[in-house]
Parts: structure tokens; C-alpha cells; sequence
């Protein structure tokens, strides 16, 4: 049994082609020292993820989100309060990669920006479920995010490293999706395959708007604005939108901590804010594009 889990562990790191990021050679995070041709080394830690993050690429000493705000989400996302999102993905993805499927072949989904792993566990496991034979890797620039996402999500990839430049060979993806996490689109139509999609997610005008109320004095919907992206050719635009109920103070202070609206809080207006925030709406503007053939 443990063979038979190694085996699987070894093809599944086998099937993402990674790259350094200091010279764009191979480099393969399966071996025991992870190193290029020109002797660029990288660290693996106990949790299994990569650190492909030089430090002279770094901005900050610690970047990305915080231990706090990556906690509060994964706090969030077990109480399933996104989980139509998630389902919702899932089913768009089967479709266009249906035609992709091809028997015993892994398809291969990335998630750029990937925060605790929650969204991109969601699809992969959504999509076995519904028969594709897949595998995922993700990415973020926050150590703390994919270290949770690392020992949480075993049957996928973790690297640190940023979306702007993602550490893979070209042409070599069938999916990306970025959720609500800043992206590069020179980077989607760099590292997908000629027939590869992209799946974004990002707030349409009123998401969290009861949140922003108890925040702001003269809150504002978020903009929506048609999204264009140059070598790619927009194949589907979807709105989801539902109230969420939030019964449980803990549910509330999770949903507050996992946006930047808990940055603008004293202490007092944040339990003011927990003890208001009986539901909220949210809504998600999806948006999935195709390489273009020119």
C-alpha cells in the first residue's frame, strides 16, 4: 500500500514541468536537491512544498497575506460558505476540458495565487469526481498560505512563488484559475497548452456589501467591468449571486478577517461589525477565456 502511494506521489510530480526562476531551466521538485544545470538550488520543506521564491525577487521579508487572514480563511471555506462557488467552477471546467480528456492522460489545473489551497482542492477533487483523471499545483507568495495548503491538500503541488512569474515551462497546462488574487495574463498565455482556458473569479458589484456598509459611512459597488485580456478570447461571462447567512460570531469574524476591510477596524467597530453581520450577499463575476488562434 505505502509502494502504491509512493508510485502515485512520484507520476503526480512528474506531470507538472517546473522551471527555475532565476534562468527558466528544468528543474525537477521530485528529486531530493532541487537544483538546475546552472546549479540553482532551492529548498524543499517537511510540508512538501517548494520555496521557488528567490529572496531578490521578494518585496518585503514576509509577502502575501498574513498567518491571521490565511487562518481566517480556511475558517471560512470549512463552513462551505463559498461552496457554490466552488461547485460552480467545477462544472465549467468539466466543459471545456471535456474535449482535452484524453484516456490514462492526466490533465493538468493551476492555481495562481492559491492562498490555503481551498479553491483549487475543491476542483480538483469536484473533477475526479466527475471522471477526469487530474492532477493540480498551486502557487502563492505567501509562505504561511501554501505552507497550510501543503500539509492540508496532499494530493496536489505547492510552490512559493509569484503569480507574475510562475515557474513553469510553456505550453505545458490545460487550466489555470485565479481567484480573487492578482494575475499575469503574459504568464496564462506563456504557460498554458495552444487549447488551454482560464478560469478568473473576482467581486461583481455587490459582493460583501452589507459587509462594506458597516465598514464604510458612503460605501461603493465594485466596479464591473468587461475584462480583456491580449492573445486570449473571452468564451464565458457568469454571475453567481446568493445570500449567505451567517448564524455564528466565529463564521462573521472569519468572513471580516479574510478581507482587507478588517485592516480599517479598531477593535470596538470590529465587534461592532461581528455583531451586526447577519448575512451578506455575495457575488462572484466568473469569466473563462481560451488562447486565441492567431
Amino acid at each position: 500500500m505505502k509502494i502504491d502511494k509512493l508510485i502515485a506521489r512520484r507520476r503526480f510530480l512528474d506531470i507538472f514541468m517546473w522551471q527555475c526562476p532565476l534562468c527558466q531551466l528544468p528543474i525537477n521538485v521530485n528529486e531530493k536537491a532541487i537544483q538546475c544545470a546552472n546549479k540553482h538550488t532551492f529548498d524543499k520543506a517537511k510540508a512538501g512544498y517548494v520555496n521557488l521564491l528567490p529572496v531578490q525577487f521578494k518585496k518585503s521579508k514576509s509577502p502575501g497575506d498574513d498567518k491571521e487572514m490565511v487562518r481566517a480563511r480556511r475558517m471560512f471555506h470549512e463552513q462551505k460558505g463559498y461552496q457554490p462557488l466552488k461547485d460552480t467552477m467545477c462544472e465549467i471546467l468539466a466543459r471545456y476540458l471535456a474535449s482535452q480528456s484524453l484516456e490514462n492522460t492526466p490533465l493538468t489545473l493551476y492555481d495562481a495565487g492559491c492562498g490555503e489551497g481551498s479553491y483549487l482542492h475543491a476542483c480538483v477533487k469536484g473533477l475526479k469526481e466527475s471522471g477526469f483523471i487530474l492532477d493540480g499545483a498551486g502557487s502563492d507568495i505567501s509562505k504561511t498560505a501554501v505552507e497550510l495548503a501543503a500539509k492540508a491538500y496532499k494530493s496536489c503541488q505547492f510552490v512559493v512563488a509569484s503569480s507574475f512569474d510562475l515557474p513553469l515551462q510553456n505550453s505545458t497546462l490545460d487550466a489555470a484559475i485565479q481567484v480573487f488574487a492578482p494575475g499575469s495574463t503574459k504568464e496564462y498565455a506563456r504557460i498554458l497548452k495552444p487549447h488551454g482556458v482560464l478560469l478568473t473569479v473576482d467581486p461583481a458589484p455587490r459582493h460583501l456589501f452589507e459587509l462594506k456598509s458597516l465598514v464604510y459611512s458612503d460605501p461603493q459597488p465594485h466596479k464591473d467591468e468587461p475584462t480583456e485580456r491580449e492573445g486570449f478570447n473571452q468564451i464565458k461571462h457568469e454571475n453567481l449571486s446568493y445570500t449567505l447567512s451567517l448564524p455564528s460570531p466565529e463564521q462573521r469574524l472569519a468572513l471580516v478577517k479574510m478581507t482587507p476591510y478588517y485592516w480599517r477596524l479598531t477593535p470596538e467597530k470590529l465587534d461592532k461589525v461581528v455583531e451586526n453581520l447577519a448575512s451578506v450577499t455575495v457575488d462572484f463575476n466568473i469569466q473563462v477565456f481560451s488562447l486565441s488562434s492567431s
